[in-house]
């Protein structure tokens, strides 16, 4: 008979409601059947499952079941498929979990093709479970031991994947038994150390990873005690320098375990855990940071794991959970600035009593500085810009803040008037001012980005203003200058994007409020828009609107925008003349640049029927575009008289 390529191992305890489910996932690959070997160990079990393991062997010739008393864990089934196994591959698929049909296919392919010996498929999370950050790509071929890698932080030691068999056997490796959780911890951290190469299959979804609906099983109950999870640390973390000399491999082999063992069980398990767990915890992370936290790893600890190890290598025992504890309830503490340097207020921080280095408490980024644009302002020929600017995580100090303007001719450095700062659940909020006088000042023509400077204890950031979306500031009619007029406007004009400056240039539609168009009297269109600001001492530009003809640019209709009120323009544009078709508005500013349309305002529809003239007496439809000022204007009489020469011209003698 041939050897299988592929021998499955399902460890099986009380899972009598998942376990087919289970094992017809691999039944159901798309591999050869003779290809693939399964193994079901029965670890005991007294809901049915056993007698349910023997009925479908009997259905199933592919599968083996073994029978076992009860070992307290998945290390002691495996181990006895592994006696078992035959395949050239071995995959562990536990009862809960299924296969996706291509996945052995596709995993042994992808390790023949790359001579790897293990294969880390795609898991996918299913009732709330977690995935590891792994799978963002298809790695043909990579290894836990290369310079920069952070495969062995990044993946879950669970041994849910395919392994060669001849690694395994080589190395002899096998499961530790008799606990419930953590017992595949050596098993694949030696299969990685070991292997040749490894390949992450990240593109198809290899298995499917459950969590129980009730979260009653072993890995979510967790409850290996202490003292046999850190004998399991301590010689995973001697068989990763087995490997790898001092230096960047081994601490970045080294850093899975004292983020995840060390780190993250004293501040998810330590303080809630009993006096004797609680004892053994200790001593053995003071042991392995003692060996094991080198000056390149405790670098790169955030504060308060730096703060952590210092209590716990120092005996802090009382101090330890005073840090355990605000950390947990208090979530982010405050930051303290000065000279540049930026530390995080964990408890005790510059207490004397307890001797804690400041470069526990400190961060190596700087503080985030965020920024709030209020709306500016035009008043005379000063542009106010204002907003608010929050250094986050912060109670105390207000920064010393600038607009720094970026043009063609250097940069510009306006002073801000700042208000004193005030508390914030982000932090510390200064309001500020400050006035722009690129009219009277004589600013030349070009643009200009504008950024805020925030200076505090020594940081020094600029931050790019962002403009919002819907935030309008209108653009001004500049006539200051010798000859003509100018624009000047705040960018973007419409929609969001970095705020910035221009000063002259020709018009663009979002210059000019979107227009209102009726029907006035004397059978006229009648259009209005809102007057340009002009500052300036001389007269403001003529206005004109015109109509132009979509299939003739020669038919033009043209009206000057004349004062009504103080703050509105209008014309009227005569129709009389205005043959059928669309009829598209411009606005020219005169001297400045090329016509442009413009919007019109919404609640635009059919204007008339209007009587565009009375000899020959003439009736016109004006419907208004929908976006654009464009009239379609229509001419029922004409319309009606050209059907009905048409129908006698075609009538039959």
């Amino acid at each position: 008979m041939k050897q299988p390529l592929v021998s499955v191992i399902t460890p099986v305890y009380n899972c009598r409601d998942t376990v087919v489910r289970a094992l017809e996932s691999a039944f159901a690959q798309t591999l050869p059947p003779e290809r693939v070997e399964v193994i079901a160990v029965d670890d005991g079990s007294t809901d049915g499952s056993a007698e349910l393991l023997d009925e479908l062997a009997r259905a199933h010739e592919q599968l083996t079941v073994i029978h076992q008393p009860n070992s307290g864990g998945a290390g002691a089934p495996r181990n006895r498929g592994l006696e078992q196994a035959t395949g050239e591959f071995v995959f562990f698929l536990d009862a809960d979990d299924a296969l996706g049909p291509e996945a052995l296919a596709r995993m042994t392919a992808m390790a023949e093709r790359n001579g790897t010996d293990i294969v880390l498929g795609k898991q996918v999370g299913t009732g709330g479970r977690k995935m590891p950050q792994v799978f963002g790509e298809t790695v043909e071929r990579t290894h836990v031991l290369e310079p920069g890698s952070d495969l062995f932080w990044r993946m879950s030691m669970a041994a849910l994947q395919l392994f060669r068999r001849s690694l395994i056997e080589d190395a002899g490796l096998r499961f530790t038994e008799g606990i419930p959780t953590h017992e595949d911890q050596l098993f694949t951290a030696g299969a990685y150390l070991r292997a040749r190469g490894v390949s992450i299959l990240a593109d198809y979804d290899c298995y499917y990873w459950a969590a129980r609906a009730d979260g009653s099983s072993i890995t979510q109950l967790g409850g290996t005690r202490a003292a046999d999870l850190y004998t399991i640390v301590t010689t995973a973390m001697e068989q990763a320098a087995d490997f790898a000399e001092p230096g960047e491999i081994r601490d970045q082999l080294h850093r899975r375990y004292l983020d995840q063992e060390v780190f993250g069980r004293l501040q998810r398990k330590y303080l809630g855990a009993p006096e004797d767990e609680r004892k053994v915890t200790y001593a053995a992370c003071r042991d392995l940071l003692e060996k094991w936290l080198s000056p390149g790893l405790r670098r790169g600890l955030v504060p308060v794991r730096r703060v952590i190890a210092h209590c716990v290598l120092n005996d802090l025992c009382d101090e330890l959970d005073t840090v355990l504890r605000f950390h947990n309830e208090a979530g982010r503490p405050r930051l303290h600035l000065e000279d540049g340097r930026c530390f995080q207020k964990y408890p005790f921080f510059r207490d004397a009593s307890a001797g804690i280095p400041d470069d526990c408490y400190e961060l190596a980024q700087p503080p985030t500085i965020q920024h709030r644009l209020s709306c500016p302002s035009w008043t005379d020929d000063v542009l106010r810009i204002g907003g608010t600017v929050v250094v986050r995580d912060t109670d105390e100090g207000t920064p010393d803040l600038h607009l720094i303007l970026d043009g063609d001719d250097g940069p510009r450095r306006i002073p801000c008037e700042t208000a004193p700062a005030e508390g914030t659940d982000q932090g510390m909020a200064t309001t500020y001012t400050a006035d722009l006088h690129p009219v009277s000042e004589g600013w030349p023509d070009g643009r200009w980005t504008v950024a805020v400077e925030a200076s505090i204890a020594g940081h020094v950031q600029t931050i790019p203003v962002q403009k919002p979306g819907g935030m309008h500031v209108p653009t001004v009619l500049d006539t200051h200058p010798a000859e003509g007029a100018r624009l000047v406007r705040v960018l973007p004009v419409r929609g969001r994007g970095d705020l910035g400056l221009e000063l002259g240039g020709g018009p663009v539609p979002g210059d000019l409020p979107d227009a209102e168009a009726s029907l006035s009297s004397g059978n006229r269109l009648r259009v209005r828009i809102e007057a340009p600001p002009v500052l300036g001492p001389g007269p403001a530009p003529a206005m004109s609107v015109v109509l132009r003809h979509a299939g003739d640019e020669n038919a033009a209709i043209r009206a000057v925008l004349e004062p009504d009120g103080p703050s509105h323009l209008q014309a009227d544009l005569s129709l009389a003349r205005a043959r059928g078709g669309r009829w598209k508005a411009f606005f020219e500013i005169g001297g400045i640049g090329d016509p442009v349309r413009t919007r019109l305002r919404e609640g635009a529809g059919v204007l008339g029927p209007v009587t565009a003239s009375w000899a020959p007496p003439r009736r016109v439809h004006v419907r208004l575009d929908e976006k654009w000022l464009t009239a379609s204007v229509t001419d029922p009489v004409r319309q009606r008289a050209a059907s009905l020469r048409r129908r006698l011209i075609r009538k039959p003698r």
